[in-house]
């Protein structure tokens, strides 16, 4: 199993980022996906992630705890060359006005491409959480 863990620190309450990322919406906002399709609200609602080459990220919310405020989302079909990708993100407030996000996931691959997909769901993470930031900002 390999993992991949980004922690952060932003200049967004924490309720405001939580309430934003625990939505399973409107990633397209603050990330490099163009486009979401999500349907349901909670734990088992599903979400079409589509990146600018059209290549379609089929997710599954697993929990959303508002007391924790922590999520966990599972890829179920993609385009990355993994099985049983599962991640984590963790919203913990530092004080009123910021909070720290810690986005994570586990995932397996072939060894080949380990490192690649280490690298890219680490930028993916980072730019996910700074763009978070200033869409939250505006």
């Amino acid at each position: 199993m390999n993992e991949v863990i980004v922690n952060k620190t932003i200049n967004v309450p924490a309720q405001k980022a939580w309430s934003t990322l625990s939505s399973f919406r409107g990633i397209e906002n603050y990330s490099p996906i163009a486009k979401s399709i999500t349907e349901g609200t909670g734990t088992g609602a599903t979400r079409t992630c589509y990146m600018p080459d059209g290549a379609a990220i089929h997710e599954v919310l697993n929990f959303a705890n508002d007391n924790t405020m922590e999520m966990q989302y599972k890829i179920t079909e993609g385009p990355f060359p993994v099985q049983g990708y599962v991640s984590t993100v963790k919203v913990s407030p530092t004080n009123e006005n910021s909070c720290k996000i810690t986005w994570g996931c586990e995932f397996d691959s072939v060894e080949g491409v380990k490192t690649e997909m280490e690298n890219l769901f680490s930028g993916f993470y980072n730019v996910i959480i700074n763009e978070l930031e200033g869409y939250l900002n505006n």
